[in-house]
């Protein structure tokens, strides 16, 4: 009997052993290869963005909030449901937020990333109810007053998209990284982003924690300082904006109602070195509103037509024709090439000239008589710039072809700069060649492909084939103002480590060299310029030398015609462009201001009231009372 017990005990050990050793092999062995490590990551914050006196631009916020372990509520489908009643979601919400392919299966994954101060007290008084889940926090980006008034510059910070993450996964990036999405957020991802915080958890074949292996805590990202001064950008935003303000109060008197003055921008750049002191684009937007996650009523807000394109950094992206601020290139173009000298005279007999049969006239038909270069520049008479413009296209064979294209081109038109920030647009001086080139691929946006002196005569003053951005603008007079040397502005100065050691710099490069000028040439051009606003018949001499501004401005005034043919009770009528550009001191530059203004009326009117509170700021001058407006 004892001897059967035993067999049959040794039968069922045999038995068991098969079944383990043969039978359940597989499963074993899978479950052996599902116990491992496991990588949890942290966030790491990013680094801070300061003006050139290391002010915060862009700090770092963490902002409440609520994490769910997604192994937990796999178990936990209750915890779910009072979650989601907590949070204001559905439970379908609520398993779409916690299953988030961005975020890796065995980490926790934020739920809500504004939690409010009642549901985190809530979650922490009620653990027992919520297992898996946790009140913590986040790091988002902050900003200041100077950092909410440079937002287009600054840029914003978004979820990596899947595209991104492709191409970046094997430098480190996670499917849950943060990462720069325009401006300086993006053009210095690499110097800004920190490095991620690595748990490695010990796990078992169903996902249950065994132990925590090791940690290594997150580096933050290094500090960028910019070449950027917060008091002069929440000045040039701020006068902008402002004067936007008081020109829709104002009736345009073509017809066409208020001045809708829909967008501009100012640029502000030191000539001597290109750097970049204040750069404002207007609307604006808040880059806060990305913080932690746009939601779609904010996008779509932000998007929609009606909100006149507030993501758009107008002052490297706007193309705009610059009137006559581009008689910089056209008074070069004539004294290098001859057509005018310092001293010679064009009479101005008729307030215009005719060219073909049509008469191109000067602003209000008005008629100066005799008038040498200087003069010419300081009431912007049109018909001497006409003069050079006919001149020089109808005598190809004794300048040369595109001589003014390529003075212009040597100015840093029609090319891009090469600013250190992402979306710079290139503008345009149309050469014959690319006019008919042009009207071959888009027939309809180009009806006329032939090039006639007409269109010479209009590129002289600004008009017809000429685009330009609010950088270039400055860019080209800081070249006139420095004497000749071409720079690629710069917007980053260095970056810097959490002890405030410099560990990379920056520094904007030459592209080369403005058009050769004399002496004499360029002091006849300097005597325009500054007449502009201390000569009483200067077309900005209400917003300086009315006022008998302490500091030698020289600048200039455009406007714009941006539509021809379309009635101005049209909903497809545009008001002119208010453009002015200038530098100061006029003996010894320090500072070039130049402002667009969009649908704003004469560069008088609009323009240089900006610019001039501008200078009120860069010279610590009184700020008026009253800002400038309508001269």
């Amino acid at each position: 009997m004892v001897i059967i017990i035993v067999g049959c005990l040794f039968a069922a050990l045999l038995a068991r052993l098969w079944d383990l050793q043969v039978i359940g092999a597989p499963a074993a062995q899978a479950a052996a290869t599902n116990n491992g490590i496991r990588l949890v990551y942290t966030p790491a914050p990013r680094g801070l963005i300061l003006d050139r006196n290391g002010n915060v631009l862009v700090g770092n916020v963490y902002r409440p909030a609520i994490e769910v372990d997604p192994q937990t509520a796999i178990t936990q489908p209750a915890m779910e449901t009072r979650l989601a009643a907590l949070l204001g979601m559905s439970p379908i919400q609520m398993s779409q937020a916690i299953a988030n392919p961005q975020y890796a299966p065995f980490g926790p994954v934020p739920v809500e990333t504004n939690a409010t101060p009642q549901q985190i007290l809530y979650i922490k008084e009620h653990p027992g109810s919520f297992p898996g889940v946790q009140a913590t926090s986040i790091p988002v980006r902050s900003y200041s007053a100077a950092g909410l008034a440079a937002a287009n510059l600054l840029g914003y910070v978004g979820q990596i998209t899947a595209s991104e993450y492709k191409s970046l996964k094997s430098k480190g990036y996670r499917p849950e990284s943060q990462i720069g999405q325009s401006g300086i957020e993006a053009a210095y991802q690499s110097v800004l982003r920190g490095h991620p915080g690595v748990t490695e958890l010990e796990v078992d074949s169903r996902g249950q924690v065994l132990s925590t292996l090791k940690t290594v805590p997150p580096v933050p990202g290094s500090n960028l300082r910019l070449t950027i001064d917060g008091t002069v950008q929440q000045a040039a935003m701020a006068a902008l904006s402002q004067e936007a303000a008081i020109k829709r109060t104002q009736v345009d008197p073509d017809g066409s109602g208020n001045y809708r003055a829909t967008g501009g921008a100012v640029v502000v750049e030191d000539p001597n070195n290109g750097q970049i002191l204040a750069m404002a684009s207007y609307p604006t937007y808040n880059p806060s509103l990305f913080a932690g996650g746009i939601s779609n009523a904010n996008y779509a807000a932000l998007t929609n037509p009606s909100a006149n394109s507030p993501l758009d950094d107008r002052a490297i992206g706007g193309q705009y024709f610059p009137g006559s601020t581009f008689k910089l290139v056209t008074a070069t173009a004539g004294l290098v090439s001859g057509v005018v000298t310092p001293t010679s005279y064009f009479d101005d007999v008729g307030g215009g000239i005719t060219v073909g049969g049509h008469f191109f006239a000067n602003d209000g038909h008005q008629s100066y008589g005799p008038v040498a270069l200087p003069f010419a520049l300081t009431v912007s008479d049109d018909a001497y710039f006409y003069h050079i413009g006919e001149t020089l296209y109808d005598n190809q064979s004794t300048y040369g072809a595109n001589f003014f294209q390529t003075t212009a081109s040597n100015y840093g038109f029609a090319r891009p700069s090469g600013i250190d920030v992402p979306g710079e647009a290139s503008g345009y001086v149309l050469t014959p060649a690319e006019k008919a080139k042009l009207h071959q691929q888009y027939p309809k946006a180009y009806p006329y492909g032939s090039y006639y002196t007409g269109d010479a005569i209009e590129s002289a003053i600004g008009q017809d084939d000429v685009a330009v951005t609010p950088l270039q603008l400055a860019n080209a007079y800081a070249a006139f103002a420095n004497g000749g040397t071409l720079w690629s502005p710069a917007v980053a100065l260095d970056a810097e480590n959490a002890r405030g050691q410099v560990v990379q710099t920056f520094a904007a490069r030459k592209l080369g060299a403005s058009p050769h000028l004399t002496a004499a040439e360029r002091q006849a051009m300097i005597a325009g310029f500054v007449g502009v606003t201390a000569n009483p018949q200067g077309t900005a001499y209400g917003s300086f030398g009315k006022t008998a501004y302490p500091i030698s401005v020289a600048g200039k005034t455009g406007t714009a015609q941006v539509v021809f043919g379309i009635p101005h009770n049209s909903p497809a009528y545009k008001q002119t462009t208010s453009v002015f550009t200038s530098f100061a001191p006029a003996t010894a530059p320090q500072y070039v201001v130049d402002c667009f203004m969009s649908q704003a009326g004469y560069g008088a009117d609009a323009a240089a009231p900006v610019a001039r509170q501008v200078y009120d700021v860069l010279f610590h001058q009184p700020v008026l009372a009253t800002p400038l407006s309508g001269y």
